[in-house]
């Protein structure tokens, strides 16, 4: 029987080990999908410490999309309403580099903007941040990430000073109070609540409160489940913060030690009484109050938090809002405790590392730091002042770009903005709007391809090697174990052969 390959799943932010097995085995049945294509076959790896052999049915059956609808051969049009014709790679690689440098040699390169995604591995990233940001001189690289983790990373970065989750899978077995914020993890996430309910049912002083207006398989599972009104969570939690300071549930060591702004937090925290939270939160005063006994005479809280808090207007100022009822209380820093940010994409995480938003350097270096960007100017071999000094474009701005002409040549690879984006319409209407379009795919045809001139296309999962780190920051190599049908290549040999040449 031929020796499984151990890879990590690629749809979620879990990050679960796999093994996968080829279809066709020694004694043994070729494995084929619905339309009879033999497929590889895939299992948990019982030896990866994050999943410990769980699967979820996404990653049982993840072998199934390596053959459907892929992109074979670059492709190109002139206007969109035109057909696409087959080109070469050369005749692919030069349309994008004669385009960039009309740009560079009109003083015009901010008007290049490149929007990544999750699904990239972090060499993917890596390349794309030194060919955008170092060799172009432009930050306008941001990611899907965006849409769902820049809430998250502004938070820990204004809290703590740096980005990163100070958590890890192994609390989930050690809490005695778990609080899940605005995440239906059963569901999104189930190897993570698997984990943690099993913990859950067999140790009966562990509670796990969900905070989410919907009654989700999550909630459903709670001692305590705070349906609170939309848009309420900072009310909820300077509300459980005024009645932890008010009966005296505080670690006031930890405070003076390790924390600063403490008394303006309590001015703020004391407009948030029990009659004003419920009535915003549309809670009783009963459940206000059990929430915050569990959180104060618990040692040990874990929340974790998915896109509930995330896709806000004010996702930055929920997430810190939330962290500050670990601050004041303590729990960070120790087993079973601390504020868990649930990663959405597999390697979201990665791109943060790997510096893949507009605002960010490799390393959770930032754009602004001067000393940030000399550092890695240096590393680079680039000459002094070579990164830009201001934040590129975000992924709207880069929308609002399109509208407004600013945007002229937009790259897109490894996602799919016209399912993704807010406001659809206004999304497709800027990228009818677009110059030139480039986009990097492994599947075809897909919303966004009827709004490209270009389409590259691209190796996935199981075709180029390379790493992804989940949400609790565990690297694991995803190898290649299949070569990529037609001419796809991996992304990062894309951006590299473009930058060469």
């Amino acid at each position: 029987m031929s020796e499984p390959t151990r890879t990590v799943c690629p749809y979620c932010g879990v990050g679960c080990g796999l093994e996968v097995l080829p279809p066709a085995q020694p004694g043994k049945a070729v494995h084929r999908d619905g339309q009879g294509t033999p497929i590889w076959q895939a299992r948990g790896d019982r030896a990866h410490p994050s999943s410990q052999g769980m699967v979820c049915v996404k990653g049982a059956t993840v072998t199934e999309s390596l053959y459907k609808d892929r992109l074979l051969y670059p492709m190109l049009r002139e206007s969109l309403d035109q057909p696409f014709r087959r080109v070469s790679w050369d005749e692919a690689l030069n349309h994008i580099a004669n385009r960039i440098q009309s740009l560079r040699a009109r003083g015009s390169i901010d008007a290049f903007c490149m929007y990544g995604s999750g699904q990239f591995n972090t060499e993917d990233y890596y390349v794309a941040q030194k060919l955008v940001k170092g060799c172009l001189g432009t930050n306008n690289f941001d990611a899907n990430s965006r849409l769902c983790m820049s809430s998250a990373v502004s938070g820990y970065l204004q809290s703590f000073g740096s980005d990163g989750p100070p958590c890890c899978y192994d609390d989930l077995e050690l809490t005695d109070c778990a609080f899940l914020i605005g995440t239906n993890t059963a569901e999104c996430h189930p190897i993570i609540f698997n984990r943690l309910r099993k913990h859950h049912k067999q140790n009966k002083h562990v509670k796990l409160v969900v905070v989410d207006p919907r009654t989700t398989p999550t909630a459903e599972a709670a001692d305590l489940h705070l349906a609170i009104k939309p848009g309420t969570d900072i009310d909820l939690f300077n509300g459980i913060a005024h009645l932890l300071m008010r009966w005296g549930w505080l670690d006031a060591p930890f405070i003076d030690d390790c924390t600063s702004g403490f008394s303006a937090y309590a001015d703020v925290i004391q407009h948030y009484p029990p009659d004003v939270v419920v009535r915003r939160c549309g809670i009783t005063v009963e459940a206000l109050e059990k929430a915050a006994r569990l959180w104060g005479e618990s040692k040990r809280v874990l929340s974790m938090w998915s896109m509930g808090l995330n896709q806000s207007s004010e996702g930055t100022a929920k997430v810190r809002t939330l962290i500050n009822l670990h601050l004041m209380t303590g729990n960070i820093g120790k087993p079973g405790a601390g504020p868990f940010s649930l990663t959405g994409q597999p390697n979201a995480m990665g791109g943060r590392e790997a510096g893949g938003l507009s605002h960010l350097l490799p390393g959770y270096r930032l754009v602004k730091n001067p000393q940030h960007r000399a550092e890695v100017e240096q590393f680079w071999g680039l000459p002094t002042g070579q990164i830009a000094a201001v934040p590129g474009r975000t992924a709207w701005e880069m929308i609002t770009g399109l509208e407004q002409g600013a945007v002229e040549m937009l790259w897109i690879a490894a996602t799919n903005p016209v399912v993704s984006m807010p406001d659809l319409e206004r999304t497709k209407a800027a990228l009818r709007q677009s110059p030139f379009t480039v986009y990097q795919e492994a599947y075809y045809p897909t919303e966004t391809s009827a709004f490209a001139h270009l389409l590259l296309p691209a190796a996935q999962w199981s075709e180029a090697p390379g790493t992804m780190t989940n949400s609790e920051r565990r690297v694991t190599l995803s190898p290649q174990f299949r070569t990529p049908p037609g001419e796809a290549r991996p992304d990062w040999v894309i951006f590299q052969k473009w930058g060469n040449g």
